[in-house]
């Protein structure tokens, strides 16, 4: 087995192309990372000797990103063999205070990392063609704030690259997960929804559409099954560059929104909101 790096022979793990040979260790923000094998089909990785992750074969990228600020190695996991790819995984490195170990995701797509400025997400190659667009089958994105969010959906191949608000004329027809793609919106609703983002994501990324306005863009999206009450809504107001989100959970009787103060929503997002939540 091939630890750090070394990835080249199994489909899997293409993506991690520097080879290295297992039982190597390299440092990378002043911490030692190894991977280490046991000669009976276990893997180790560590970071200055703590375990982090065991499986049947771990890889991992030797070349290090820096994600908001955060120091991160990429790789896969799994049990080996042919039946699944190893599945991706999260090494962050943060100038002070313990690593944090995320993943292996639960998928066996082979899936290609692609590390941005405020996140990582990983891009299935295989695609399929809807309505005339080509779209990756799976999507997953990490942040240093919420981890893997599961999984994002289908996003444009080719249109990985964190966009500014420039990117709001793209969204035309556009699935409101697509706006996550936008870099200044996605900061601004982690930091407005905060612990809560994991939840309005994971809604927002489901069953839904989207298309631009008179004034700007407007998507929503619900969970499949539970639609009328696990829903989330979000709109960008062209002229300000600012975001209007909300999303409701079942059992709850408040619509969380942000901002809060409903009197800084632009008329189009209320009455849209409106609507929304009359059903």
């Amino acid at each position: 087995m091939q630890g750090i790096g070394g990835l080249a022979g199994s489909v899997a793990v293409l993506v991690w192309a520097s080879v290295a040979l297992a039982d190597e260790a390299l440092t990378v923000a002043g911490r030692q990372i190894s991977v280490t094998e046991d000669g009976m089909g276990s893997a180790t990785l560590a970071v200055d000797g703590v375990v982090m992750h065991e499986n049947g074969v771990i890889y991992i990228d030797p070349e290090p990103q820096v994600v908001a600020g955060v120091t991160v190695l990429t790789g896969a996991a799994g049990a080996g063999g042919n039946a699944c790819n190893a599945a991706p995984f999260v090494l962050a490195l943060p100038e002070s205070g313990a690593p944090k170990f995320w993943g292996p995701i639960d998928s066996c797509t082979y899936l290609v990392p692609d590390a941005q400025n405020s996140r990582v997400l990983f891009v299935s190659e295989s695609s399929s063609n809807v309505s005339g667009r080509i779209r990756p089958d799976e999507v997953w994105m990490w942040t240093p704030s919420d981890g893997f969010t599961t999984p994002l959906g289908s996003a444009d191949v080719g249109s990985t690259a964190a966009p500014g608000w420039e990117g709001l004329e793209g969204l035309a027809g556009a699935h409101p997960v697509e706006a996550l793609k936008i870099t200044p919106l996605m900061e601004a609703l982690q930091a407005g929804f905060g612990e809560d983002y994991a939840r309005f994501a994971e809604r927002i990324s489901d069953l839904g559409s989207g298309d631009l306005t008179e004034k700007g863009y407007l998507g929503q999206a619900c969970l499949k099954f539970t639609c009328e009450e696990d829903w989330a809504f979000l709109y960008i107001d062209r002229a300000t560059q600012t975001v209007f989100a909300a999303w409701n959970t079942s059992g709850e009787t408040d619509i969380h929104r942000w901002p809060e103060d409903t009197k800084l929503w632009p008329e189009e997002a209320l009455t849209a909101l409106g609507e929304r939540s009359a059903g």
